[in-house]
């Protein structure tokens, strides 16, 4: 039996000469499926290729996205490490200093410490230090920002704790001007009256009559009224055991029982009672006794002594 026989012509162009071919059907259907194969891998490979690159974007977006996300966490570093130095400034002024490895990284120095024999033992601006827990420096950013976020509000909540400490502590010039001057210190002095040494249990703040008085930290008033020495005077109780008194004034704002608040204007200078001209005469008490108010007055300004006190044996100035 004679086999099946599949004749190809093939013509390259019309102006040539066709040519014919004889193939077995087995041939040509080797090549149909060659061919199809090729273009089925061609696809494939197509296919897989545009997955690969679209891979390779998606890889250099999240490379880009962790290079980003880097610099913000090394930005985050530095802000916390600012920070921690805040939160170092805030605690040593609290006196909370922390101790060991936290304590490093932040300059430490000043001036010795007062003479203490010149601060009443009560003195509520010589507060000592407040116990707090040290921690272990972490090293991770995570758990770095947690112990911080742990301090931050230790020390909101101790703040917030002292915050009526500090509100009910005269601590600013007691008159609402910056044209004075202390025309007598706390001490030892010789009397304008009798040329003779005596004690001045306050501070004489000198101004123009009317100077408005200003309460120097919240409390209430106590007592209001003239003694021939003080002229005019008021009391405030600011809790905690103290007490300013306030002399020589021209007239009140205030009356007994009032609550007043730090920078309220209770009073005018004046010049009544015993005094030589308009002043101040301002005193404050802890526990009944008498203490420099220098030693509260955080806003003074320097070199505002035009009286100095005398010297004494055995005395501080």
């Amino acid at each position: 039996m004679k086999r099946k026989r599949i004749t190809v012509m093939w013509m390259p162009s019309v102006s040539s000469r066709s040519r014919t071919f004889s193939l077995p059907p087995v041939l040509l259907y080797v090549f149909v499926g060659m061919l199809v194969l090729s273009w089925v891998l061609l696809a494939v490979g197509g296919y897989f290729g545009k997955n690969l690159y679209d891979d390779y974007a998606d890889l250099r977006q999240e490379n880009t996205n962790l290079l980003e996300k880097e610099r913000e966490l090394d930005a985050l570093r530095q802000t916390m490490e600012r920070i921690r130095k805040d939160e170092n400034t805030i605690r040593s002024f609290l006196g909370m200093e922390k101790s060991g490895e936290e304590a490093n990284g932040l300059g430490q120095g000043g001036e010795p410490s007062p003479d203490l024999s010149t601060i009443a033992p009560n003195d509520a601006m010589a507060s000592g230090s407040v116990a707090f827990p040290v921690k272990p420096m972490e090293i991770s950013v995570i758990q770095r920002a947690k112990s911080l976020e742990t301090d931050l509000k230790e020390l909101v909540e101790t703040m917030r704790s002292q915050r009526d400490s500090w509100d009910s502590t005269p601590s600013i010039m007691p008159v609402s001007t910056t044209d004075y001057w202390f025309s007598s210190g706390f001490g030892w002095r010789r009397s304008p009256f009798t040329g003779l040494k005596e004690f001045h249990n306050g501070l004489d703040i000198s101004s123009g009559k009317g100077t408005p008085i200003i309460a120097p930290a919240d409390g209430t008033v106590v007592k209001r009224g003239y003694d021939k020495y003080l002229g005019k005077f008021l009391k405030i109780d600011h809790g905690r055991n103290i007490v300013t008194t306030y002399g020589h004034l021209s007239s009140y704002n205030v009356s007994p029982g009032q609550k007043v608040t730090r920078g309220d204007i209770i009073a005018t200078m004046g010049n009544t009672g015993l005094s030589t001209g308009h002043h101040l005469h301002y005193m404050i008490k802890v526990k009944d006794r008498c203490v420099n108010p220098l030693h509260y007055i955080l806003n003074a300004k320097a070199n505002r002594l035009l009286v100095r006190p005398l010297q004494t044996e055995g005395v501080g100035q």
